[in-house]
């Protein structure tokens, strides 16, 4: 009888052990995701991305983001606020990253682990799981090569870079600023247009009074590539213009042959990924510290291919 009882306890033992495990992987949890914004084109393929990876694992998703990237307190309100949720995960994407070191010592406190998006943390600050996006300087770069290539030594170039303090469109200017100055290129402007169309537009505007012969424009983004080609056009002017993130607005400008290309981000993958290295966190794993998004140059040679990939995206 004694040894039927053991028999029996240790079997039991045995389906508690596989049970137990099954449910936790199981039980859901909870991120809450607090992006840069919500209202701009690039932000909404992220959010996207992360929409339909939490639909598909079974991720409660607490999406936040104020109505524009210069924000700076509101963002970080939006931080404490998912950090009182009893979040599993943050992910962040900071618009100004030295003033949200204390949020981020904030989720370190509740043992919160963080997952960085698009934009990483000043150098020597390292709470935080995994940064996932696009080497920002690398993309400049590949965004200078392809204007350089257009252009000849002597050619005058205006820059257009985002809010000071913001290091994802600051590295991406520099980088396009290394390789234009090394083809000979003359920097005749570097101006910020704080990620916006009206800005940028206003911006070029006034640097096209200054300096009538400018050959062709950088900016960190396509808003503030579309807002310096209406400014480019009503000076009657046709110089080509590269942006970062390969919008829709942006890629149809292309299509019509208005701006000649953008370096396309993997902003898709980003929200993608957020969602799944949150998973991985949660089940114990250890995730890199750093993955690379990717970056491509797109052109009116391969725009469709993105456009159409694109229309199979829901927001």
């Amino acid at each position: 009888m004694k040894k039927r009882l053991v028999v029996f306890i240790m079997i039991m033992a045995f389906l508690f052990a596989m049970i137990v495990p099954t449910f936790a992987a199981d039980k859901q949890i909870t991120v809450g995701m607090v992006l840069k914004t919500l209202s701009s084109q690039y932000w909404k393929i992220v959010a996207a991305g992360a929409k339909t990876a939490a639909a598909k694992n079974n991720v409660n998703l607490i999406l936040l983001g104020p109505p524009s990237e210069d924000a700076v307190e509101q963002q970080i309100n939006m931080v404490q606020d998912v950090l009182s949720q009893n979040i599993d995960v943050l992910v962040f994407s900071p618009s100004q990253p030295a003033a949200s070191i204390n949020v981020l010592l904030q989720a370190k406190a509740k043992h919160v682990p963080v997952i960085l998006v698009d934009t990483g943390m000043p150098a020597g600050f390292n709470d935080y799981a995994s940064f996932i996006g696009t080497d920002n300087l690398a993309a400049g770069k590949a965004g200078g090569q392809a204007l350089a290539a257009l252009l000849k030594p002597g050619s005058k170039v205006l820059l257009l870079y985002g809010a000071p303090g913001n290091p994802t469109m600051t590295d991406r200017v520099n980088g396009a600023e290394q390789v234009l100055k090394a083809a000979g290129m003359v920097i005749a402007a570097n101006q910020p247009a704080y990620s916006d169309r009206e800005r940028a537009y206003t911006v070029t505007q006034n640097v096209l009074q200054a300096t009538p012969d400018i050959d062709g424009v950088f900016a960190g983004n396509d808003e503030e590539a579309l807002g310096a080609l209406r400014a480019v056009q009503q000076a009657g002017k046709k110089i080509p213009i590269i942006g970062v993130d390969a919008t829709e607005d942006a890629l149809k400008a292309i299509m019509a042959g208005d701006i000649y290309g953008s370096i396309a981000q993997g902003n898709y993958d980003m929200g993608r990924l957020a969602i799944e290295k949150a998973l991985e966190l949660k089940a114990g794993k250890t995730i890199e510290k750093r993955i690379d998004s990717g970056a491509t140059l797109i052109t009116k040679t391969n725009a469709q291919e993105l456009i159409d990939f694109r229309a199979t995206i829901k927001e």
